[in-house]
């Protein structure tokens, strides 16, 4: 189980740094910038630099799960889990603080509630982790 864990959040690092560096469809890995169609609202989207802010997460996330695969490989299981959950973490901490940017950007109450449910989401991570048997 610890395997496919550690395959499914890889698959997620992936998946988010293809989109940040190589895709040219979709701009941002961290929310969908679909909805916003007008030149003022990308405008106002490139000034709360969401791409460096991503950019620096994705770094924190893949050190992250470095750290989780040495905990494991080297016999440590169940903290490594414990580290492997704080990537999960970094990206809901992540989702939270871009959406409670792009509240100030666009006065849309929808992404301060987002904002509040990812830092529910984090917290509900770890209480999770917890509970669970993980040796």
């Amino acid at each position: 189980m610890h395997i496919l864990l550690f395959i499914l959040f890889g698959g997620l690092l992936i998946k988010s740094g293809y989109t940040h560096f190589i895709s040219k469809r979709k701009r941002y890995f961290a929310f969908d910038d679909r909805r916003y169609t007008e030149e003022d609202d990308f405008l106002k989207i490139e000034r709360l630099n969401i791409k460096m802010l991503e950019r620096v997460f994705l770094i924190m996330m893949t050190l992250t799960y470095a750290v989780a695969l040495v905990l494991l490989f080297t016999g440590q299981e169940s903290l490594s889990i414990w580290v492997l959950a704080t990537v999960l973490a970094w990206q809901f901490l992540l989702s939270s603080v871009i959406d409670f940017k792009l509240y100030t950007a666009f006065h849309d109450k929808s992404h301060l509630v987002l904002s509040v449910i990812w830092i529910i989401a984090v917290v509900i991570v770890y209480v999770g982790v917890s509970r669970i048997d993980v040796f």
